[in-house]
């Protein structure tokens, strides 16, 4: 093998290690941004989404009490005289 062959060969082989190695840093960047997703989403849901739909069935079903007591004093009160 001429010494020309062999060091391109070994710049061809550097490369090639080159490209592997960002291939997989990107690889790894991209499962890192989809975990780091993943996990503000569950926290959001969590802490944010969960505890605001449970404060708005909350107030819906107060609202809905309120109005069925009301029309149960309405009944009550309707004005004769026993």
């Amino acid at each position: 093998m001429d010494t020309n062959e062999i060091m391109v060969n070994g710049e061809l082989i550097e490369v090639t290690e080159e490209i592997a190695t960002a291939g997989s840093r990107k690889g790894i960047k991209v499962a890192v941004g989809v975990g780091l997703a993943v996990l503000g989403s569950v926290v959001a849901y969590k802490y944010i989404i969960k505890p605001m739909v449970a404060k708005i069935k909350a107030k819906k079903e107060q609202q809905r009490m309120d109005a069925e007591f009301d029309e149960f004093e309405d009944d009550e009160n309707d004005g004769s005289i026993d």
